[in-house]
């Protein structure tokens, strides 16, 4: 059976954290930070999930004048959710996330939410396939990188305008680490003078562009990382995200 038609109810999390539409919004932070996740289904009273809000918006909201951010949930999260039943296949799923540049979709059964299938679920089942093919074919090219001493506010710019979710940071042109949304929201109340390394995640792992996508999958998984940086002859040539691991399920080229 190949991987895209495997049931997402045979991957999903189901375990979740959520909130409601009237949280305030540092509530919706700190349980991201807490739980270690990018994002939470927003429910109802009725256990139906009406939005999700994420660390992006919470990073862009961050980034307005005081006055004029959200002071709570609802008035900030995305409204109609993507959503698929817990029978439908990951090769579906991953057409979702690529089609709509998301990492995450919510699984719905009856109208109640019943799990979630996340780009690090999709690595996980391509890790256990045994995938062919290698990073080469799937990374992406060119990468967006900040100098170790560059200014948080130029990284949160960079973060803002960009419109991506992670840069990796270099020292002597070499990845030291990533800066990601998460360093983002974790350091909205620091000077924006604080170099960017003080604050970089050092999980980081950097596979030749030979390494099978299987193999790449797996290490990824056991260590955690999101993100993987791929090199080549000594030097660094691009990155696979967990969109671009979704792009192999779903059989697309991004």
């Amino acid at each position: 059976m190949s991987v895209s038609t495997h049931p997402a109810a045979s991957y999903m999390t189901t375990a979740l954290a959520t909130i409601r539409p009237d949280a305030p919004t540092a509530e919706a932070a700190a349980v991201l930070a807490q739980r270690r996740v990018s994002a939470l289904p927003v429910i109802d009273d009725r256990g139906s999930i009406v939005g999700v809000l994420s660390r992006s918006d919470l990073v862009h909201d961050q980034r307005r004048p005081a006055a004029a951010r959200a002071a709570s949930v609802g008035a900030l999260m995305t409204q109609g959710p993507i959503v698929a039943e817990p029978t439908a296949s990951l090769g579906a799923i991953a057409k979702q996330m690529i089609e709509h540049r998301i990492h995450r979709v919510f699984l719905v059964e009856g109208g109640a939410l019943r799990g979630v299938v996340s780009t690090t679920d999709l690595t996980r089942a391509l890790a256990k396939a045994r995938v062919d093919g290698d990073l080469g074919s799937i990374m992406s090219a060119p990468v967006a990188t900040i100098d170790v001493g560059q200014s948080l506010a130029l990284a949160m710019e960079w973060l803002d305008r960009g419109g991506i979710t992670g840069l990796i940071v270099t020292e002597h042109d070499w990845p030291i680490g990533m800066f990601t949304q998460e360093e983002a929201l974790a350091a909205r109340d620091l000077e924006p003078t604080t170099p960017v390394g003080e604050l970089l995640d050092p999980s980081l792992v950097c596979l030749p562009i030979t390494t099978s996508i299987h193999r790449a999958a797996a290490q990824a998984g056991e260590l955690g990382v999101r993100r993987i940086v791929v090199s080549k002859n000594r030097d660094f040539v691009g990155l696979v995200s967990g969109l671009d691991f979704a792009g192999v399920v779903a059989g697309v080229d991004l």
